[in-house]
């Protein structure tokens, strides 16, 4: 059976990984693309993205750090492309830019918008607790995740989600959904639902040790720490004090004991590595300490050997 053949001129936006996984699947659908506009030149994913829009014979239309470049919109302009589609990506589009397509750009969101805009939904998802998510292809206006909705797909969060799985997931998810879309573009118009602009709405904001809000609360109760330990796994790190050295905590287990211990206590350094928590106690499964190494918690114990009742700390040091 003979491919479909597709006219409608797409130029791509975007940075790995989820740019990777829609750029293979379109290309591999055979979608007119005209353009690949990867991360500035001072983002380490520069070259991955370039070489790849490369090796399949794609134009890339590079640019040093400003998109507000008089010569890189120029070279936008001159491929007069019919849409602008985005697969994540760490700049606010000019409306210079989004300009420069017939009918406009639209971005993929690994949200139910308008809840969870901004730079994280992965986590925020899993530390609030949600049952269920949803990715989100809508037109990009000069605002952050705020343009007419075209299409959601809602799904099930796993119990032991986890930020590596939701990405992973929700990567290849949008990959298929922008397919689709583009497909149905080719002879149609995109339906538009516009977003409430104002309201008390779910946000997402990037989670960062320079934001000082990657720190484990140890007040808080085991079951919400250990939410937020999955939340940030494996990319980000929920971390803690010991020693005066991070304590990074790749994973935990809830244990519903009561106690009268400060939390962050370390409570039993036998076989086992537990810390008494707001609510309950949280048994520490596997921790990187520093830069030393990666370890079961029963491991950190055998190497560093903490005290039974000295106290991790939260906050920056």
């Amino acid at each position: 059976m003979a491919k479909k053949e597709y006219k409608k001129k797409i130029l791509f936006v975007g940075m790995p990984d989820m740019a990777l996984i829609c750029l293979n699947k379109l290309v591999a659908q055979g979608i007119n693309i005209v353009g690949v506009i990867p991360p500035a030149k001072n983002e380490p994913t520069n070259k991955l993205m370039i070489d790849t829009a490369l090796s399949f014979g794609l134009n890339v239309i590079d640019y040093n750090i400003s998109l507000n470049d008089k010569g890189f919109l120029q070279r936008v302009k001159n491929l007069d492309a019919d849409l602008g589609v985005v697969a994540s990506f760490n700049k606010k589009l000019p409306k210079e830019l989004l300009r420069l397509t017939k009918d406009g750009f639209i971005n993929l969101h690994p949200s139910k918008l308008p809840d969870y805009r901004g730079a994280n939904p992965y986590s925020h998802v899993i530390i609030n607790g949600e049952e269920m998510s949803a990715i989100t292809l809508h037109f990009m206006d000069e605002n952050f995740d705020t343009g007419d909705i075209i299409s959601q797909y809602k799904f099930n969060l796993d119990l032991n989600e986890t930020m590596g799985t939701l990405f992973y997931r929700t990567n290849n998810m949008c990959a298929a959904m922008l397919a689709e879309a583009l497909d149905y573009y080719e002879t149609n118009e995109f339906p538009r639902t516009a977003q409430p602009k104002n309201g008390e709405f779910k946000v997402a904001e990037a989670l960062s040790f320079e934001k000082n809000n990657i720190f484990i609360n140890w007040h808080k109760s085991a079951e919400e720490i250990e939410r937020f330990i999955r939340a940030l796994n494996p990319f980000i790190g929920a971390i803690t004090w010991y020693n005066k050295t991070i304590l990074r905590i790749n994973s935990a287990y809830v244990i519903q004991k009561s106690h009268n211990l400060v939390p962050g206590t370390i409570i039993d350094t036998k076989g086992s590595f537990k810390v008494a928590c707001g609510k309950d106690i949280l048994e520490i499964d596997s921790v990187q300490y520093g830069g030393f190494f990666i370890s079961s918690g029963r491991d950190f114990l055998e190497r560093i050997n903490p005290k039974k009742g000295e106290v991790l700390y939260s906050g920056k040091a």
